[in-house]
């Protein structure tokens, strides 16, 4: 029994990895355009651990202010960073909508 498939060369392999990755489609929603903006920024996330205690007045604050948690941390660093003299960050939305009833 012969094969006529050939392996793949480990340069061609790394190369590949070392490639920047192109902007992928994400699953539609409603209301959210089905493929990334190509203008828009790349989106990365942060993670901020806190007690369970401090999640849940977290938690409160976003809804009696009526703000998203991404929306009060944007807010956060921003006077961060304006306190040490940087520029602000840049505006995003999140990925994915919250599902929070508009007020």
């Amino acid at each position: 029994m012969s094969s006529k498939r050939t392996g793949r060369a480990l340069a061609d392999v790394m190369g590949e990895l070392d490639e920047e990755p192109t902007a992928a489609p994400i699953p539609a929603t409603e209301g959210v355009p089905a493929v990334r903006d190509s203008a828009a920024p790349t989106i990365v996330p942060i993670n901020v651990l806190v007690t369970p205690r401090d999640r849940k007045r977290l938690r409160q604050l976003s809804l009696d202010s009526g703000l998203s948690l991404q929306k009060l941390g944007h807010e956060a660093w921003n006077r961060l960073l304006e306190a040490r003299g940087l520029e602000p960050l840049e505006a995003v939305a999140a990925n994915v909508p919250s599902g929070r009833a508009r007020r």
